[in-house]
């Protein structure tokens, strides 16, 4: 079976950038950002990182504001954070060489069993295993596994990693996952092991692994105000790094005009927030930037674009903090 997926994989892979020599910074940065995000999304950001920070040195001297910036509308900031800190380590106790120990790359901040397993299979070309969605879906439609058993998961993935070259099979599984093991209608046809696949043989395809009960949805209502200044600059505050409008349960006192809705998902969370231009009566903790200038959330793009036009058709704000 493994002869199989490399076959497959070495002659169907995607071309994706950090697959090109397989560079351990870019193994890393990629691995990092693909975390619950899809390849589609990640490739700009990914471009747009490594040609601003290149390599392990330039990440580790940039300030955070820089970092935040380029991760900007990604989500998950922690990530950042994280990669920023496991950065200046390795500077500091690695002489800047990414390492190609797994007890030492766990202990890097933001460094799981996954992570990294992923860097030293991918990166290094050695033999651990990596269990993510993609690989837990292909896993138990070929051994027919409806429980979940991560222990059980595992032991068959280090079985595959010790049979086949490291690099090419954890990306098999990840990549067959990802373009035909797919959660909806598998392309089963197209599969390298159907025939050696339980799910396939007893048409349960669609049904394997069993399905985890979703989260309930929590639906929050937010109000945010966007308020400008005579020379162009809005009040915002800063959150762990970046910067946000105003938000509140309630309308807070002022004199606004409404903007228009929008809607964000945090993980659970399903926010609609509705969006005010005007005045605040009081705006304490909050400062005069420019937007655009400062790293921001998605939610905030959202937020600012929704508040664009009536911002251009309302009068400056009689504010004067600030310049």
């Amino acid at each position: 079976m493994h002869e199989d997926l490399v076959r497959w994989f070495l002659q169907h892979q995607r071309l994706l950038p950090w697959r090109t020599g397989y560079h351990p910074y870019h193994v890393w940065i990629s691995e990092v950002m693909l975390q619950q995000t899809q390849v589609s999304t990640v490739l700009p950001y990914y471009e747009r990182f490594l040609t601003t920070l290149p390599s392990i040195e330039t990440l580790a001297a940039a300030d955070e504001h820089q970092v935040l910036s380029l991760w900007s509308g990604l989500g998950y900031y922690s990530r950042a954070r994280n990669l920023q800190a496991a950065a200046k380590i390795i500077i500091e106790k690695h002489q800047g060489v990414i390492p190609d120990d797994y007890e030492a790359l766990r202990s890097l901040p933001g460094v799981g069993p996954y992570m990294a397993g992923a860097i030293m299979s991918i990166a290094f070309n050695k033999p651990h295993a990596i269990v993510d969605g993609n690989v837990r879906r292909v896993l138990s439609r070929i051994y027919g596994w409806n429980g979940e058993n991560t222990r059980q998961l595992w032991e068959a993935a280090e079985e595959l990693v010790h049979k086949a070259e490291p690099r090419a099979i954890n990306q098999a599984l990840m990549e067959l996952g990802a373009t035909v093991c797919s959660f909806k209608a598998p392309r089963c046809l197209l599969c390298p092991v159907q025939q050696k696949c339980v799910a396939f043989l007893t048409g349960m395809q669609e049904s394997l692994p069993r399905v985890k009960k979703r989260q309930e949805t929590v639906r929050v209502l937010l109000f945010a105000v966007v308020q400008r200044n005579r020379s162009g600059k809005v009040l915002m505050r800063q959150e762990k790094g970046l910067w946000e409008f105003p938000m509140f349960s309630e309308l807070p006192a002022g004199a606004f005009a409404m903007a228009g809705t929008c809607r964000h998902t945090i993980t659970h969370h399903r926010l609609e927030v509705k969006v005010y231009t005007g005045n605040l009566e009081k705006a304490n903790g909050l400062e005069w930037k420019e937007f655009g200038a400062v790293p921001a959330s998605s939610l905030t793009k959202k937020i600012f674009t929704t508040a664009a036009a009536e911002i251009s058709a309302q009068p400056t704000s009689v504010m004067s903090a600030g310049p």
